[in-house]
């Protein structure tokens, strides 16, 4: 018992604060707008992560475009065998280079009658792929929103729930804390 007033008042004062910031995090934690937040940056370094593994990351490229740039003086044999062996284990890079080649070789050669004919084709023939995809993309769209509407409104239910959860605990912590310094 041989404490003082004064020593009361400061260690009340101390919990004061320590619960205050224990409070502030746990608001923090159950926070709608925070567990939608967590949600989107663990869903936006998946991602990232993903397409990294997939795409190789820009330096990764760079590297391998300023190797294979370095080495275009080269004969054009040992350059496609350098461009294999650089993609090898990329197939973004491989399919970008390919590209490029297509592309390229495409711009330089004239359209003959048959390429013609047969892009004709294909636009009306993919005229109609495009109309039910759209209506797939919109059936797609309408069944997922109930879903996502049910998991808001579980957040909010769960958030509601624990912030009085802390508000109990908090009210029962200061109820302590009066009842000790008494």
């Amino acid at each position: 018992m041989g404490e003082t007033t004064t020593d009361l008042m400061y260690d009340i004062e101390d919990t004061r604060s320590e619960m205050s910031g224990t409070l502030k995090a746990i608001g923090d934690r159950v926070s709608p707008g925070r567990i939608i937040e967590r949600r989107r940056n663990r869903f936006v370094l998946w991602f990232r992560d993903a397409r990294d593994r997939v795409m190789g990351t820009a330096e990764d490229m760079t590297d391998r475009l300023g190797d294979t740039a370095s080495r275009m003086g080269d004969a054009p044999g040992s350059m496609a065998s350098q461009l294999k062996q650089r993609s090898q284990g990329s197939p973004m890079v491989a399919g970008g280079l390919a590209f490029g080649f297509g592309v390229l070789l495409g711009s330089i050669l004239p359209e003959s009658q048959a390429e013609r004919r047969l892009g004709q084709q294909a636009m009306q023939a993919a005229e109609p792929l495009k109309g039910e995809l759209q209506n797939a993309g919109r059936e797609v769209a309408e069944h997922l929103q109930q879903p996502v509407r049910e998991a808001v409104q579980d957040v909010k239910q769960t958030a509601t729930e624990r912030a009085g959860s802390v508000r109990e605990t908090a009210q029962q912590g200061a109820e302590q804390v009066r009842q000790q310094a008494r």
